[in-house]
């Protein structure tokens, strides 16, 4: 019994941790893309960095606007507006 529940549960619930992980660096991307958005309105910077949660976002604008950051595995991540 004790086999199946850790057997079944622990990865699905390792896989779930970690898909919210993503997505709530991703989100945090898009909203230091906001963020950048309105400091280029008011201040013409074309580049800059934001510090969430001890993680670097940083945000340039050449013909379009992106976010890098590195994900909590240490991989390198782009978002850019569309």
């Amino acid at each position: 019994m004790l086999f199946m529940l850790f057997g079944t549960l622990l990865p699905v619930m390792q896989q779930l941790q970690q898909s919210l992980h993503l997505k709530r660096e991703r989100m945090v991307a898009y909203e230091t893309m906001h963020e950048a958005a309105k400091e280029m309105a008011a201040t013409e910077n074309r580049h800059g960095a934001r510090t969430v949660n001890g993680r670097v976002y940083s945000w340039e604008m050449l013909d379009r606007l992106c976010v890098e950051y590195d994900d909590y595995r240490d991989r390198r991540q782009r978002v850019c507006v569309e």
